[in-house]
């Protein structure tokens, strides 16, 4: 597990609802999520199951964040906070906590018309164009090519045999927003990064997101036309198409070898199988099967026999 900051619970106390608490001083150094819990993180959960359960008691070190419909959970090695809006509360924390870390001193060099965060890696091979900004925590690897005016963020990793074009941003946050009671908006810091595999093209003036906790996942032979958003905790599989001006909304699963047409969208959250094709300007708002054509406003199967 990557280090992505240091925080001893015990700062807690400086947060106003709950400076009467009893906190220890359990240290995390990064998120993780209730899916794949890891020790010494901060996890959230809005609704526990039988295997999150299990999960959850194997972890140490932690500071989890439940809802106080699970108050029956409990647990010796981590610190638990019981709330009405755990992923709300979440992103409170979590600002809370980036905001207390040291600044970044790292610089960023230009070469050669481009500029490179000190402790990003670049492959063999690669070509990077004039006015091409790579931030610090990236890795390209071999044989690609970054095309003027690209931007590559923190936290991403980039396989080999990619060529990604003019103006693409990869790996700046999404977009993800809590409202509570009142109206106020917090926005929910995103940590997860951006994992690109071998031989993947991606578009000018296209945007992939980094994930909330985990890498937005873009698999091997992937082809991302120009002018396509592709929003956090997305997983796109090996082969898949997407052409200009597609939507994939957050936390989309797309299969292998299917084709997203041009101005389509997809609703956060939804699966779209393998060999499936989404037809033009198609508005995707439940599960789609493999080896299906789906087309209009919602989508709907298409028979063409």
């Amino acid at each position: 597990m990557k280090k992505k900051f240091e925080f001893n619970c015990k700062l807690l106390k400086n947060i106003i609802e709950y400076g009467k608490q009893n906190i220890n001083e359990t240290v995390i150094y990064s998120v993780s999520t209730l899916k794949d819990p890891k020790d010494n993180t901060l996890i959230f959960g809005n609704a526990l199951n039988e295997e999150s359960i299990k999960k959850l008691k194997k972890v140490k070190n932690s500071l989890i964040i439940l809802n106080t419909k699970d108050s029956y959970f409990s647990s010796d090695s981590s610190y638990l906070l019981y709330v009405d809006r755990p992923r709300e509360e979440y992103a409170k924390v979590l600002d809370f906590i980036l905001k207390l870390q040291p600044k970044d001193n790292r610089k960023h060099i230009l070469i050669d018309g481009y500029y490179k965060g000190e402790s990003s890696i670049i492959g063999k091979n690669t070509v990077i164009e004039p006015l091409v900004f790579i931030d610090n925590d990236v890795k390209i690897g071999d044989n690609c090519i970054i095309k003027t005016g690209a931007k590559i963020r923190r936290n991403v990793i980039i396989g080999n045999n990619c060529i990604i074009k003019e103006n693409a941003v990869i790996g700046d946050d999404g977009f993800g927003v809590e409202r509570d009671e009142d109206g106020t908006t917090y926005k929910i810091p995103h940590l997860g990064g951006v994992k690109i595999c071998n031989n993947v093209e991606v578009g000018a003036l296209s945007c992939i997101c980094q994930g909330t906790i985990e890498p937005t996942v873009i698999e091997e032979y992937v082809k991302i036309d120009d002018c396509v958003f592709i929003a956090h905790n997305c997983f796109i599989d090996r082969g898949t198409l997407i052409i200009a001006n597609a939507e994939i909304s957050g936390s989309v699963h797309i299969g292998a070898n299917s084709w997203i047409a041009p101005n389509s969208c997809i609703r956060d959250g939804t699966t779209v199988g393998d060999n499936t094709l989404v037809g033009i300007g198609a508005v995707v708002v439940n599960n789609i099967d493999s080896n299906v054509v789906v087309a209009g406003n919602p989508a709907k199967l298409y028979n063409n026999s």
